[in-house]
């Protein structure tokens, strides 16, 4: 006689060969994206330090809850003002059922999740070895190319009379910040997404990707530390002016991304801690423009909402001192390949 617990056991192992069957691209993306990570950190005899385990812990203690929290109340407060049931509270508990407790959104989530992860945090271990795969080298050129390209002016030199008071400053840095929350949240309720699978799949294959592609290969090939470290590592002083204003604007409003940046370059000259330093392509923009393909695959209001976020990541890349205006077009065309390249795979395997 089959007991409940036999029954649960079948179930359980039943719903996560379906999770992973379903994520079985991504999940052999990370075996192999994680496999050349560790190749590396042999070759340069150095100690394989994944930055998964601490994103999952990010995750489970902090981001995971607010987020649980933030949908919670988001759910409440729509069903009370405008589905207006007989019973907002019954309705709330029955929605928590139907979706917060469903074993298969939860197990299907969770693999995705954790494959997601793997490949995050050996994105982050490789960005430390950049510089000696390939030394920076290219910033002089791109400088030169984004000067041409712009009619003869740096583009922070075109965002100046849009962006150079404190306030617009701030605006431009409270939405740089802010797109890390943005991007892990959608993530997170991307991989929930068990209604369809391929634009779940789509999605973070074409994230996941992006960090590969962009963040790990391309940015190699082009090693570049971008304009706010252009005259520290001898480059010249073209830039000078751009960090001057934003440091007489963080005296009056808090510019955040000086102490990320002094951080670091602390880091990268003690040979400890962040130093992660990487300009082209940004990732900001190339992450922020697959948040806007996936809006318009939801809704075609989110998906112009997050367009004009994936717009204000432009603009605050350049006018902070991160990166290139090119660093962001180049960006933005990963992120359509990988998203294009990821929904054929999509269509084929989920």
């Amino acid at each position: 006689m089959m007991t409940d617990q036999t029954v649960h056991t079948g179930l359980a192992g039943s719903l996560t060969a379906k999770a992973l069957w379903q994520s079985r691209v991504l999940i052999t993306i990370a075996i192999i994206f994680t496999a050349a990570a560790y190749a590396i950190a042999l070759t340069y005899d150095a100690p394989f330090e994944s930055g998964t385990i601490g994103h999952i812990g990010l995750a489970a203690t902090v981001l995971g809850p607010a987020f649980l929290i933030f949908l919670m109340f988001h759910r409440f407060f729509y069903m009370a003002i405008f589905i207006r049931p007989k019973s907002p509270t019954r309705q709330f508990v029955a929605d928590i059922r139907t979706y917060g407790m469903d074993p298969e959104r939860l197990i299907i989530a969770i693999v995705a999740f954790l494959a997601t992860m793997v490949i995050v945090g050996s994105f982050i271990f490789l960005k430390d070895f950049i510089p000696l795969m390939n030394p920076f080298s290219w910033d002089p050129t791109f400088a030169a190319w984004d000067k041409a390209l712009h009619g003869g002016q740096h583009a922070y030199e075109l965002t100046l009379p849009l962006f150079a008071t404190p306030l617009a400053t701030s605006v431009l840095n409270a939405a740089y910040h802010f797109w890390f929350f943005l991007l892990f949240f959608i993530v997170y309720m991307v991989c929930l997404d068990k209604d369809n699978p391929i634009r779940r799949n789509t999605f973070l294959l074409s994230f996941c990707l992006s960090w590969i592609i962009g963040g790990t290969v391309l940015a190699t090939v082009f090693s570049s530390v971008g304009p706010v470290y252009y005259d520290a590592f001898g480059y010249g002083a073209d830039y000078e002016p751009l960090m001057e204003l934003l440091r007489a604007n963080n005296e009056v409003l808090p510019v955040w991304a000086l102490d990320v940046q002094n951080m670091l370059i602390e880091g990268y000259r003690a040979g400890e801690g962040s130093r992660g330093i990487s300009a082209m392509p940004s990732m900001h923009v190339t992450t922020a423009v697959l948040l806007a393909f996936y809006g318009f695959a939801w809704r075609r209001w989110a998906g112009w909402m997050l367009v004009i976020f994936a717009i204000m990541i432009q603009f605050g890349s350049v006018h902070l001192g991160w990166h290139y205006a090119i660093d962001g077009y180049f960006g933005a065309l990963i992120a359509t390949a990988c998203w294009y390249g990821s929904k054929w795979m999509a269509q084929r395997y989920s």
